[in-house]
């Protein structure tokens, strides 16, 4: 009976699929993913460069911060950086966060991140008296279009309520 049943069941599947209409594969065809995929890929490529680039940047940014060479740590700066804060406010903002953290005692590995098209990196400062996070955003021509200093945020897990 099983037999009878598969013979059937191969003799009846060509003629249903005989009777099904025709239809060209064009009509079904999509697009190759390669052409969107090389385009992704190139974009992928040109922002690893420029995350890369940007990190090298603000690398050499914060060493020359540290040093104390603060015309050689805005000369990264754009032009719109440069108007906004010049040597004398850097050089303020800087001695402030020494006087009131302590020595720089370490960096933390840099952190990097896509926003807006920009490259942002962000690197833990460890001072004697406190953490602190710079953020160094970079702009399409591999200026520094943003220097943003933080408290960094408490790893500490909070308590617990009990009820």
């Amino acid at each position: 009976m099983l037999r009878k049943l598969i013979v059937l069941t191969l003799l009846a599947a060509p003629a249903a699929l005989m009777a099904a209409p025709r239809q060209h594969p064009s009509k079904n065809a999509r697009p190759h993913p390669a052409s969107g995929s090389h385009a992704n890929a190139s974009t992928g490529q040109a922002d690893a460069a420029r995350i890369e680039a940007c990190g090298q940047l603000a690398n050499t940014f914060l060493d020359d911060l540290e040093k104390g060479d603060i015309s050689a740590a805005s000369a990264y700066f754009d032009e719109r950086m440069k108007a906004a804060v010049d040597d004398a406010k850097l050089r303020e903002v800087w001695q402030s966060l020494g006087n009131q953290a302590g020595k720089l005692e370490s960096r933390g590995q840099p952190q990097t991140v896509m926003y807006q098209g920009m490259p942002v990196v962000g690197t833990p400062l460890n001072f004697e008296k406190g953490d602190f996070v710079t953020q160094v955003t970079c702009d399409r021509e591999g200026k520094i279009a943003g220097f943003y200093i933080r408290p960094q945020p408490s790893t500490a897990a909070p308590a617990s309520s009990v009820q």
